[in-house]
């Protein structure tokens, strides 16, 4: 993650001062995320994606007239979901039952609670396409780094004695993966863009992959 954020800011140095045009931005949208999961009869997968808000901010500059590079961060608030699960064990009925016929009772019933959050790094280029006196349509690719944080939360309402299971777990994930998106830059005066725009890029996590559609509108300083 460091080295490409390096990377974009020693960029932006060396780019020569009259051809620099540099911004800062901030954003709030909506994170849509989907992960691989399992669906069967009596299962729900707990670890499936959903739709969070997301805070942005950016920092990018013009490298010519119509193309330059951008550094974002991405932090959204937690998704969360629950299940309730029973987990049945099998044992004989009872002595008298034939031997190799039994039922299966539920041993014990948990409560699931997931809570995850995708927080991201984007290292980006630019090219814009003038479409108006005051607005400009951007297409942006790049490289999204990723942390992933998922805490498991067990609460158990019915337990066998002698059996012990962790309460609760975090396993914390770094992914690289690609990102590409559109959004209008909109001049509402000399220096303050509007910016509305749509990104998507692929995601990791614990044994799943899955994408991400981040949707956001925000404003711009161009200095």
């Amino acid at each position: 993650m460091f080295p490409a954020a390096l990377f974009v800011i020693f960029t932006l140095i060396a780019v020569p001062t009259f051809a620099q045009s540099p911004y800062v931005g901030a954003s709030v949208g909506m994170d849509v995320s989907r992960f691989d999961r399992v669906e069967a009869a009596g299962f729900n997968d707990v670890t499936a994606g959903g739709e969070v808000v997301a805070f942005s901010l950016r920092l990018g500059t013009a490298v010519r007239e119509n193309w330059g590079v951008e550094l974002g961060f991405t932090r959204p608030s937690k998704l969360e979901r629950e299940s309730n699960r029973g987990f049945p064990i099998p044992l004989l009925a009872n002595a008298s039952a034939p031997i190799g016929i039994g039922i299966a009772i539920p041993a014990f019933e948990a409560t699931t609670r997931v809570e995850r959050r995708n927080t991201t790094l984007d290292a980006l280029a630019w090219v814009a396409q003038p479409v108006g006196s005051r607005v400009d349509l951007v297409y942006l690719g790049g490289i999204a780094f990723n942390r992933i944080v998922e805490d498991i939360n067990f609460q158990f309402t019915r337990r066998i004695v002698g059996i012990v299971v962790p309460n609760s777990t975090r396993t914390i994930t770094y992914d690289v993966g690609p990102v590409a998106g559109i959004e209008a830059r909109i001049g509402l005066t000399d220096h303050v863009r509007l910016v509305p725009g749509v990104r998507l890029q692929s995601l990791g996590g614990n044994a799943a992959q899955g994408w991400l559609l981040r949707t956001s509108a925000g404003l711009a300083w161009q200095f």
